[in-house]
């Protein structure tokens, strides 16, 4: 099991937690063609393909770029067209809680950033 989080604060809660951003070397100011950035041979790759589950907290405090970054790289390393490479990805966070920050921007730009937005959401099942 890999547990991640959005925020270093929530990431101290789980034995051995650490930040999706550093866990999975997410760009950090992702766009639409971003991956992440290691490698399809390296330890960390290997890491997450040997994973049976993956918890990601505050998960919707995250941009929808950096998601699908990290959706399309797992795709790559697991060699696996299915969602996050087959991966079994759960996602933890409340829509009334934090949101993604959105720099000198409105709530329609705010909402546009958020992981109900990404290309994958659909296929994704809320509990």
């Amino acid at each position: 099991m890999l547990s991640v989080s959005s925020s270093g604060i929530a990431a101290l809660l789980f034995p051995g937690g650490k930040t999706a951003h550093s866990t999975f070397k997410i760009p950090f100011d992702p766009d639409q063609h971003s991956v992440c950035n290691f490698k399809k041979d390296s330890t960390r790759a290997d890491l997450i393909r040997e994973a049976s589950l993956i918890i990601w907290d505050e998960a919707l405090m995250t941009c929808r770029l950096a998601f699908e970054a990290v959706y399309r790289h797992f795709k790559d390393i697991c060699s696996d067209n299915r969602v996050f490479g087959g991966k079994l990805v759960v996602l933890g966070g409340d829509f009334r809680q934090i949101l993604p920050v959105v720099p000198d921007e409105g709530r329609e730009s705010i909402v546009a950033a958020t992981l109900h937005q990404a290309s994958f959401w659909r296929d994704y099942q809320v509990m």
